[in-house]
């Protein structure tokens, strides 16, 4: 977009067989890092700000950043992602490594190893979800007219290790993932109106994590 790259998505919201999309945009930079010996740099994402609203309810993001390192004889995860890595600068696709392609320098990867490898980061997926659902609700501060409410969220600064995958999930500065929400009530905003109930009602207090809360939304939304 305009010469930046740039991820795109879309929130989607289903009430009473009702669907409503809203479409959100955020910049994104992906940094080649230096191989080290013994070390075989994965991915370094920055995701800039997100910001999207979606019947009422408002969010925005702080930037992102994914920062994913395997460590060559750390464990069994990062000697096979070193060896992916290996693969793939030397030409060949991930499908064709998937499939058991490999090189005259590089073996292929057996259907055991690729089996590891998929259910491995399968795993450390779940676990950075898992510790999304438990981001603790920190502060409820008052907002501008006509906003009621704005929840603000704090994720990590998450750093993971598994089997010798490095992981490191940021804000960018060192410092946790924020989610500020605002509660924008008024006619067609029903989520933003919901979250006002439950503001208005005292049930959500401080403590709360993101998986109560949802709940607690979910309900109302049965509710109706």
């Amino acid at each position: 977009m305009n010469g930046v790259l740039t991820a795109t998505g879309i929130a989607t919201a289903t009430i009473n067989g009702q669907t409503t999309t809203v479409p959100f945009a955020a910049p994104v930079d992906i940094t080649a890092v230096p191989s080290q010996p013994g070390v075989c740099p994965v991915l370094d994402l920055t995701l800039g700000p997100i910001h999207l609203n979606l019947l009422g309810l408002d969010v925005q993001t702080s930037p992102i950043c994914l920062t994913i390192t395997a460590i060559q004889g750390g464990g069994l995860l990062g000697q096979l992602l070193c060896g992916l890595g290996n693969l793939l600068n030397q030409g060949l696709t991930l499908s064709q490594i998937l499939a058991g392609v490999g090189t005259q320098t590089t073996p292929a990867l057996t259907t055991a190893q690729i089996n590891q490898l998929l259910g491995g980061l399968t795993n450390l997926l779940d676990h950075a979800l898992a510790n999304l659902k438990k981001a603790v609700l920190t502060a409820i501060l008052p907002a501008l007219a006509p906003a009621c409410s704005i929840l603000h969220l704090e994720l990590g600064p998450l750093h993971l290790n598994l089997l010798g995958l490095d992981v490191v999930l940021d804000n960018c500065t060192n410092g946790a993932i924020t989610v500020d929400i605002t509660a924008i009530p008024g006619p067609g905003n029903l989520l933003g109106n919901l979250l006002c109930q439950l503001l208005g009602g005292n049930l959500i207090n401080l403590g709360a994590t993101l998986q109560q809360i949802l709940n607690q939304i979910l309900a109302l939304l049965n509710g109706l």
